[in-house]
């Protein structure tokens, strides 16, 4: 009979829970807890804490730490930021009476170990998400079939070693790896199946925080899933190390349940973008945020409305040029001093001096948003010059865009079908070029990256609607893709989704 575990087996257990730090044998409350979903929840039936505020000032009741011992395994485990979400007792406070039901909710569960608390540090953490293995086409399962003298089929698994790669970002001197492991039900009725799972796995570090740990490594690895997939990426497993042992850690941004992903086709597999350009690509996701956030929210279909997508891409694009050339400026040092100083002794009115004097002081001497979108679209075109066409009309449709949306100068614009499908069609070309040019920054070279979008259906699906509504900036040649039918227009409403 297999070994039930907690909570991939049993989402809830039975135990006996205590605050961290205090005596197990003295403090310690027998209970339950449920791991359902995205809920982390503690029941028991002696409060952990004082009914109103704690009589020891070092615990604030939702910054809990709580460790127990469940009836089934793993046994210890740890819940972090816990909190009361519910109280009740059979006599009033005032009486003295402690035989009361106390209920708390907690923001993370590690299985497996007791830890101190959200500051503790690790030295090793892996993950799996939904698209990792669409990623990894790592060759574990053969299959043999033999015609005669009858029919027999064999399914092999085999082990392969792990791919290593050295992790320097962050100055750290770790180790990024992609491991495989299989597990073989047993045989039943409808026969059997083998699973097979890939893990990215980082050790050899410092000492990372659990919180380090999703900002630096598992996050962005998640994000650049997404913009390879072209849809939300998931988190279905987090293990951190304690003690040589892995041990699961679950919480809002794990979804143990998430489906698998029906389209198989990634914009670039480990071939085209190799374990190396994964480590190098958690330090750009860092040192180039939220740029990378902002698309891939935009990749997964989180903004609400084409203009709330609208709005944030063409403000994060002027954020990552600004990032990318922090010394680029139109005017330099000396030319704003010298303006200054004539202006100071001119006879422009002194309320006018006074603004112009400020915006030079603060805005003015830096790069315009035209110019930096042409610089987005030249770095891109070398690459992909199919996404951004005619550059200097392309950063005239963005710019136009922005400071529409930025500055509402017309509220009625966008209200149109064909109003909504041009704005469609910029917001879909500037998704592209962000996502290249971030992909550019990690070291993807500019062939790869341009055999990626040749073979990309998503890629041609948008190009053709981007071809379609800005004839100007992408005008019909030689070498243009064939033109398809338009999509089907939207209903009529300038908050309509494409």
């Amino acid at each position: 009979m297999p070994i039930l575990k907690f909570p991939l087996d049993v989402p809830q257990s039975m135990g006996r829970f205590w605050l961290s730090g205090a005596d197990p044998d003295q403090a310690r409350s027998d209970g339950n807890c449920r791991v359902e979903g995205r809920s982390i929840d503690i029941e028991v039936v002696s409060p952990l804490t004082e009914w109103m505020s704690p009589a020891n000032p070092k615990i604030v009741d939702g910054d809990l730490v709580i460790h127990g011992m469940l009836a089934v395994q793993p046994g210890p485990v740890t819940f972090l930021g816990a909190r009361t979400i519910t109280r009740a007792g059979l006599l009033v406070p005032s009486s003295g009476d402690t035989s009361e039901f106390h209920g708390l909710r907690a923001e993370w569960c590690v299985t497996g170990a007791h830890i101190d608390g959200l500051e503790t540090q690790f030295t090793a953490v892996r993950a799996r998400f939904t698209h990792l293995e669409l990623w990894a086409r790592t060759n574990v399962i053969q299959l043999k079939q033999r015609l005669k003298p009858s029919l027999q089929s064999t399914m092999i698994f085999t082990p392969i070693e792990a791919i290593e790669v050295p992790f320097q970002s962050f100055e750290e001197d770790g180790r990024l790896r992609v491991t495989t492991d299989g597990s073989i039900g047993p045989p039943g009725p409808w026969g059997s199946h083998i699973n097979t799972r890939d893990w990215l796995e980082l050790d050899r570090l410092s000492g990372w925080t659990l919180e380090e740990a999703l900002a630096r490594f598992v996050r962005p690895i998640q994000i650049l899933l997404t913009l390879l997939a072209g849809e939300d990426c998931s988190v279905t497993h987090l293990e951190v190390k304690v003690n040589d042992q892995w041990c699961a850690v679950y919480g809002d941004a794990v979804q143990s349940t998430a489906p698998l992903p029906e389209n198989e086709k990634l914009l670039m597999d480990r071939e085209a973008m190799p374990l190396e350009k994964l480590a190098v690509w958690c330090e750009v996701a860092n040192r180039l945020a939220p740029t990378p956030h902002v698309v891939g929210s935009s990749v997964g279909s989180e903004f609400a409305t084409l203009d709330a997508e609208a709005l944030a891409l063409t403000t994060t694009a002027e954020g990552l040029d600004r990032v990318l050339y922090p010394d680029s400026r139109r005017f330099d040092e000396g030319q704003v001093a010298a303006s200054i100083k004539a202006l100071k002794a001119s006879e422009v009115p002194d309320q006018v001096r006074e603004a112009i004097v400020a915006a030079l002081n603060q805005y003015f001497y830096e790069d315009t948003y035209p110019v930096r979108m042409k610089r987005l679209a030249d770095s891109v075109a070398e690459a992909v010059p199919r996404c951004v066409g005619k550059t200097s009309k392309w950063k005239g449709e963005i710019a136009n865009l922005r400071i529409g949306l930025a500055h509402a100068l017309d509220q009625n614009a966008g209200s149109t079908d064909a109003e909504i499908w041009t704005m469609h069609a910029r917001v879909r070309s500037l998704r592209w070029a962000i996502l290249l040019r971030l992909l550019l920054e990690a070291g993807v070279p500019a062939k790869t990256l341009s055999a990626a979008v040749e073979a990309s259906r998503r890629f041609q699906r948008d190009e053709r609607i981007w071809r379609t509504r800005l004839p100007k900036v992408f005008p019909i040649s030689d070498d243009a893709p064939a033109e398809a039918n338009s999509p089907t227009e939207p209903a009529h409403g300038a908050t309509t989704q494409p």
